[in-house]
């Protein structure tokens, strides 16, 4: 925990560096762009979260960076899921129920949830990529972002693990995420 907040010190205090002509719209945008949407955010970290569950945060890494990428890019090129917005308030309901282990899951039903919840926020990413940003260094930024999103959430996961309450912790979280949810569908 102590070498993650050392990494997000480093990148919040690094950032003004990229402000220079030909970067302020791309890497450091990108690497904001998940962290400034709270749907997003809350995505992302419960990806890693039932990662930590499931004890496949390799695989979910690898499914969920393939996903935003390939969304986002296709996003980029004009196609645009329709009830993109719905669909990203479901998918925070869905990882929500699967991180609460609500219902039973099988390895398959989270490792597609991931690469859905995944794509749907790939393709809002790549849907709001700013005007005259560098794609490549805006998705760079992004991805990078969305790992250390998921690594945290991963992180958050295991140390619930390991408190005497973290059943009760880990269904709190995904409870205030399913509510988030629930708050996006209806607004």
């Amino acid at each position: 925990m102590k070498r993650l907040l050392t990494l997000a010190a480093g990148l919040l205090i690094s950032l003004p560096s990229f402000a220079h002509e030909g970067h302020h719209h791309g890497f450091s945008e990108g690497l904001l762009h998940p962290l400034t949407g709270l749907d997003h955010l809350i995505a992302l970290s419960l990806i890693g979260l039932l990662a930590s569950q499931t004890g496949k945060l390799k695989l979910s890494m690898a499914q969920s960076v393939f996903a935003l990428i390939v969304a986002a890019v296709v996003a980029s090129m004009g196609f645009v899921p329709p009830m993109l917005e719905t669909g990203l308030a479901i998918s925070l309901l869905v990882m929500a129920v699967l991180v609460a282990k609500v219902l039973p899951k099988a390895a398959s039903v989270a490792g597609l949830a991931v690469c859905l919840v995944a794509a749907l926020h790939g393709a809002a990413h790549g849907n709001e990529v700013p005007a005259g940003a560098d794609m490549k260094l805006f998705f760079a930024g992004f991805i990078a972002s969305s790992i250390a999103l998921i690594g945290g959430g991963y992180l958050l996961g295991k140390a619930a693990q390991q408190s005497a309450y973290g059943q009760k912790i880990t269904r709190a979280i995904a409870g205030l995420a399913g509510a988030f949810g629930v708050t996006a569908l209806v607004a």
